[in-house]
C-alpha cells in the first residue's frame, strides 16, 4: 500500500485531473484522508482581482472535500500558477520567474509530512514535459520517489507514446504504481486489444480502463483504482 502518489501522463489533455480527482473521491468515500497537489499549473484563468485560479486545481479541491472557491486552499493546492497555457519553463519565462526543482521536491515532501493521510500530485502535461531549462518533470518524480500512475489514452498512436512513458518511468527508477487506459473519443482499436498488448511488454504494472468522461453528461462509474493500485493505509 502507498499513502503517496504521483499522477502523471503521455501527454496534455490526457485525463490525469480526471484520474486524480477520481482517486480522490474514492479514498474519501473508504472514510479516508487525502489532499491532492497540482505543484504547477499552466493556463490558469485571472479573476477580477487579478489572483489565477487553475481549473483542474477547482477540481481537485471540490474532490478532496473543499470548497473549489477557497483562495488559501487554492494557494496551497497549487503553488506556481501560470497565465500561460504552455509548458511550465516557458510559462514562468514568460511570467518573468524561475521555477527550482528542490523546491517543488521539497514542497511535496512537506505535504506528505503534513497529514495523516493520503497525499496525491498530479504533474503538468507529460512524462517529459520541461520544467526548468535544464529539467524535466520526470527529473522531479525520480527526486520524490513516490509511486507513479501513468494516464494514457486509447487513441490510435497511444501503444508507442506509452510505451515510451513506461520505459522512461523505469529507466529513472520511478516506482510504478500503475497504468489507467483513459478511453478517447476516437477509439480505433478495442481497449482491452490495447490493454493486453500493453500488457505483454510491462506483466508486472496493473492496468485499470476507465470510460471517459463526456461533457455534460453524469459522472460515469469507475473501476476501484485505489484498491487496483494499492493505494491508503494498511487495513
Amino acid at each position: 500500500m502507498t499513502r503517496t502518489l504521483v499522477v502523471t501522463g503521455t501527454g496534455t489533455e490526457i485525463g490525469k485531473t480526471y484520474v486524480t480527482a477520481a482517486i480522490a473521491r474514492q479514498l474519501r468515500a473508504r472514510g479516508e484522508a487525502v489532499e491532492a497537489t497540482k505543484p504547477v499549473s499552466s493556463g490558469c484563468e485571472a479573476d477580477d482581482q487579478g489572483r489565477l485560479w487553475s481549473p483542474d486545481g477547482r477540481e481537485l479541491l471540490t474532490a478532496c472535500g473543499y470548497d473549489p472557491d477557497d483562495w488559501t486552499a487554492h494557494q496551497r493546492l497549487c503553488l506556481e500558477r501560470f497565465a500561460e497555457p504552455m509548458a511550465p519553463h516557458m510559462a514562468a519565462d514568460r511570467a518573468g520567474r524561475i521555477l527550482s526543482l528542490q523546491m517543488l521536491t521539497g514542497y511535496c515532501e512537506s505535504l506528505e509530512g503534513e497529514t495523516d493521510g493520503c497525499v496525491l500530485a498530479e504533474g503538468v502535461g507529460g512524462v517529459m514535459v520541461p520544467l526548468t531549462d535544464s529539467t524535466t518533470f520526470l527529473d522531479w518524480m525520480r527526486n520524490l520517489q513516490w509511486p507513479a500512475v501513468l494516464v494514457a489514452g486509447t487513441y490510435l498512436g497511444t501503444l508507442s507514446h506509452t510505451l515510451t512513458a513506461l520505459r522512461c518511468l523505469k529507466d529513472a527508477g520511478v516506482p510504478l504504481a500503475g497504468l489507467v487506459l483513459n478511453r478517447s473519443a476516437e477509439e480505433p482499436v478495442p481497449a482491452e486489444e490495447t490493454r493486453r498488448t500493453l500488457s505483454f511488454f510491462h506483466p508486472d504494472v496493473p492496468v485499470a480502463v476507465v470510460p471517459r468522461a463526456a461533457e455534460g453528461e453524469a459522472e460515469p462509474d469507475l473501476p476501484d483504482l485505489v484498491e487496483a493500485f494499492g493505494i491508503g493505509r494498511e487495513e
